[in-house]
Formats: structure tokens, C-alpha cells, sequence
């Protein structure tokens, strides 16, 4: 099942670029996932120190040789490339073909179209190389930017979890929704 995969390090649409996450990434997680504008709804961080940072890449690392998990920095190309996010494929499972996912930016980089990009091309990666059929992502009702995100995606609601999610010790509904493989342009 997992021979006939092909596990994607780095693709590109134009010059925007996803690539596997690196041990050099720690400092850019460090300082990006301590603005409350990013880590509001994300179930991970603040990261408090770099080693935080450091261990979480590492785990990562663990994750994706297992072919459990896929982190991605998103880049810019530029002068050279600007680190501006990571989407990632989290809780894959083999059996049923599916994974979750999740995205965040940088505020600044908010609104230019770059997260419909990235989610894009990820879900490339998850149903053309990676073999998936579906793809879910929950996410708190409160985040509407990012559920517009997902539904200009190609993203379908399937329904409400109630209080699914908890962020700093306060629960929210979180909105499901999917994309299955013959969905897709």
C-alpha cells in the first residue's frame, strides 16, 4: 500500500513553494506561532523557547518518516525565499484513504490569495501522490476567514462537533468539513 506512494518534498505553483519541514525551521516556528493573530485557533502553541520549537519540528520529522504526518513551510520566492506559513496532513489514516489538515499564515500575508494556493497544492500532494480520498479539516465556528478558506477550497460542511475544540482552556464548536477526492477541479 505505502510502496506505491510518492512522497512529496517540495512543489510549487509558480512562486509560491511547500516544502518539508527542516530542523532550520525552528527559530521561524518559534517566532511566528507567538502571534495571537496565528495561534488563536490553532491547537499548537505559543511556543514558549526555541527547544520547544526545536523538539516539535523533531516529532514532525518522526511523524513523516512513519508516513503519519506531512509539515510543510510555505515560501515565497523572492529575492531568496521568504518563509510565510506551513500547511500540514496530520492523522493519516492508511485504512480509510484520509487525513485532517490545517494552515496558517502570517498576518501580513493574509488576504493575497496565498493560503487558497497552498491548500491547493496540498491537497495534490494528498489525493494524486499520497493515494487519499479524503480530506478534513475542523475548525471553531468563531474562524470564519478561515472556514470561507476552506469552502472557496472545494471544502463541503458535514455538520457541528460540539465544544470539539479547546483553546486555552475554553471550548468552541467546531464547524467539519471535507473534500473527497472526485471532488476536486
Amino acid at each position: 500500500m505505502i510502496e506505491d506512494l510518492e512522497i512529496i518534498e517540495e512543489i510549487n505553483d509558480k512562486n509560491l513553494f511547500l516544502r518539508k519541514i527542516s530542523k532550520s525551521d525552528a527559530e521561524f516556528f518559534l517566532s511566528s506561532l507567538n502571534e495571537k493573530d496565528i495561534t488563536n485557533y490553532l491547537s499548537l502553541g505559543p511556543l514558549r523557547t526555541i527547544e520547544h520549537s526545536k523538539r516539535l519540528i523533531r516529532n514532525y520529522l518522526k511523524y513523516w518518516e512513519n508516513y503519519l504526518q506531512f509539515n510543510y513551510i510555505i515560501e515565497l520566492q523572492e529575492q531568496n525565499r521568504l518563509k510565510i506559513g506551513s500547511v500540514s496532513l496530520w492523522n493519516v489514516n492508511w485504512q480509510h484513504h484520509r487525513a485532517q489538515m490545517g494552515i496558517w499564515l502570517i498576518p501580513s500575508f493574509w488576504h493575497k490569495g496565498l493560503a487558497e494556493i497552498s491548500l491547493n497544492l496540498i491537497k495534490n500532494i494528498a489525493f494524486i501522490h499520497l493515494k487519499l480520498n479524503r480530506l478534513e479539516a475542523y475548525i471553531a465556528l468563531e474562524n470564519k476567514r478561515s472556514i470561507s478558506l476552506f469552502e472557496k477550497c472545494g471544502f463541503k460542511e458535514e455538520g457541528i462537533l460540539r465544544q470539539y475544540l479547546n483553546f486555552q482552556g475554553n471550548y468552541h464548536n467546531a464547524k467539519i468539513l471535507a473534500c473527497l477526492k472526485n471532488e476536486i477541479n
